[in-house]
């Protein structure tokens, strides 16, 4: 019962303090503008909008949706989430780790993904970002979320896994080359 009240009155840090503090509508505003970032940066950066993996373009939103179950739960003030994440220490060490393993996943994958600098923001941003919230938001769901919050929560982590095998399966990580492969198709849809 101390450990639950010591966890409680102590300050929030990291993911816990920055998404207490934002409105959810905030919260909202920049994963859109992060996950929608992929498809204008290609249309800058390559002169064409595109993003058709379905792990990234359908999958991450469903992360997204897991993550704004989480807010829900930190904002309704009982969250019980274990005292060692609430080391501001531990939490840079879990951002520090998951940004170096979203760099050395693009480092050691870019090259069969045509290096594209979507592809690497994707890596090195919004994977590393996601992977961070999990290791600290998914106790709070875990510990805190009712039945319908964990449900949805675990359906959209495991759909989001299922899109990315998918992915791997019909050559869909490879966007530029899945494109190139479905060109007369592609060109269709863009000019009629």
């Amino acid at each position: 019962m101390n450990d639950r009240k010591e966890s409680l009155n102590k300050p929030f840090v990291g993911s816990y303090l920055a998404l207490s503090v934002l409105p959810m509508w905030a919260t909202v505003a920049i994963f859109v503008a992060l996950l929608l970032a992929i498809p204008v940066g290609r249309d800058i950066t390559e002169g064409m909008m595109y993003n058709i993996s379905y792990s990234s373009a359908v999958g991450d939103f469903g992360l997204m949706v897991a993550v704004l179950i989480a807010v829900t739960i930190l904002k309704r003030g009982v969250t019980k989430f274990p005292r060692w994440l609430q080391s501001g220490r531990v939490q840079f060490f879990l951002a520090l780790v998951s940004f170096t393993l979203g760099t050395v996943a693009c480092i050691t994958t870019i090259a069969s993904r045509q290096g594209q600098v979507m592809d690497v923001y994707h890596d090195i941003v919004v994977a590393p970002l996601f992977l961070y919230l999990a290791i600290t938001l998914l106790p709070i769901v875990f510990r805190d979320g009712t039945k319908v919050e964990l449900s949805v929560a675990v359906f959209c982590i495991l759909s989001w896994a299922l899109l990315g095998w998918f992915d791997a399966n019909h050559q869909l990580l490879n966007q530029r080359q899945w494109l190139a492969h479905h060109a007369n198709l592609v060109w269709c849809m863009r000019y009629y």
